[in-house]
């Protein structure tokens, strides 16, 4: 049987207590260590003192072995028991006792409040400590939030300027305009826009035709290939195989065939991951850019020029029209 630390400490101190005070007894010569002469025995001071400090416990112990030893010692052999069974019976001992028992409840009551308030105690810390991570993701929450509509935030200067690069027939300034609207859409740290070789190439590869932010095209991009492979954008978070060189999202750039030609990728994004609302918007992102990369340039000047005739053309009705009203 394992006995406790705290029991062999109160054991301890109650074989030094009985014994340094039945020392003293007979130091000075008193007969039979005071057993019946010093009424009540000054070993109840041993005793009160263990039950105030241990409560019902200290106080069974000591009494044991403090009435135990003057059984013993005390009174000649045979008679230990008998004599101290009629020591205590004395009114002086009794009332000792009763003083003692007293004094061991209250202790044992005093502790058992302090185990429940530590048990209590305990239970508000970790309840704490959740509150405190809970707070922590909520306060991440937020400044997301806060950042997201900072982004819906924006001027129509900017919206326009973005606009009329990505439906014009400069591929590099497209590209640009597609990677601000990136960087302030999503919140992403770094951008680019990455197409295909020629398809007579030995070896196909990923050229990255424009890039924002601190971007580095070491290592194969997992998040691009698969976008590639399956057609539709994909997140890192959705890879079985990831590593650090993969992107955050990416969506592929195609042409007008549904043959994909490149991709547009992000990373850094906020929060630590990507959601759909990320995914979407790169996507439609993709999209946009998608005609003035794929569009052979001879095909996208006929279409500007054709596009100039018509508002020519409907300018001339127009006109022709408000001059017959007059008329």
């Amino acid at each position: 049987m394992r006995i406790s630390k705290r029991s062999t400490h109160i054991l301890i101190e109650a074989v030094v207590g009985v014994a340094a005070t039945l020392g003293i007894a007979a130091a000075c010569g008193v007969p039979d260590l005071g057993l019946g002469m010093l009424a009540p025995h000054p070993v109840w001071l041993v005793v009160l003192v263990m039950a105030a400090r241990y409560g019902m416990r200290g106080f069974l112990v000591v009494m044991a072995l403090a009435w135990g030893a003057l059984a013993g010692l005390a009174v000649p052999s045979g008679f230990g028991a008998l004599r101290t069974l009629d020591v205590m019976a004395t009114p002086a001992e009794l009332g000792a006792l009763a003083a003692a028992v007293l004094v061991a409840w209250i202790a044992s009551a005093h502790e058992r409040r302090h185990l429940a308030q530590a048990e209590r105690l305990a239970e508000l810390e970790q309840k704490s400590a959740t509150d405190n991570v809970a707070i922590e993701e909520l306060r991440n929450a937020t400044l997301a939030l806060r950042s997201r509509s900072d982004r819906l935030d924006m001027s129509l200067t900017f919206l326009r300027d973005v606009a009329h690069r990505l439906d014009g027939s400069d591929a590099n300034a497209a590209a640009e305009a597609a990677l601000e609207l990136v960087i302030t859409r999503l919140g992403a740290r770094a951008a680019a826009v990455q197409m295909l070789a020629p398809a007579d190439s030995s070896t196909p590869e990923l050229a990255t035709l424009s890039a924002r932010g601190i971007w580095n095209p070491e290592g194969t991009d997992g998040t691009a290939a698969a976008a590639l492979r399956t057609g539709r954008a994909t997140r890192a978070l959705d890879l079985r195989d990831g590593s650090a060189s993969d992107s955050d999202v990416a969506a592929p750039v195609m042409d007008a065939t549904g043959a994909v030609r490149g991709v547009l990728v992000a990373r850094g994004l906020p929060g630590g991951g990507v959601g759909a609302t990320a995914v979407r918007d790169l996507g439609v992102i993709a999209d946009w850019l998608a005609p003035v990369l794929t569009t052979p340039r001879r095909d996208r000047n006929d279409a500007d020029a054709d596009a100039g005739s018509a508002d020519e053309s409907s300018s001339e009705v127009a006109g022709q029209s408000v001059v017959e009203l007059n008329a």
